[in-house]
């Protein structure tokens, strides 16, 4: 059973939504279901331990983005040679 429900959000908390809900290409219901979500079952829902850890992830999101719009790019193979090597290297 879905239910639906209205509130009231000022201009710069919509905005903030609009920026997350692009940022995680979601629909913005599905991000402020998931907020209600963790909100509700807060020791299951929280992949997160504080705010600087998902302010780390986000960036580090976006720099794998940038890297990727620049080209910065390795083919798998390209990867399994390397850890090849590194595993080799090990004695493994």
């Amino acid at each position: 059973m879905t239910v639906h429900v209205t509130i009231a959000l000022d201009e710069a908390v919509k905005a903030k939504l609009d920026a997350l809900a692009d940022a995680r290409q979601a629909l913005i219901d599905d991000i402020v279901a998931m907020a209600v979500l963790d909100m509700a079952v807060e020791e299951e829902a929280a992949p997160f331990v504080s705010a600087d850890e998902e302010a780390a992830f986000a960036a580090a999101v976006e720099q794998g983005l940038k890297s990727l719009a620049e080209g910065r790019v390795h083919s798998h193979e390209e990867v399994v040679a390397a850890l090849a090597v590194q595993r080799a290297a090990r004695g493994g």
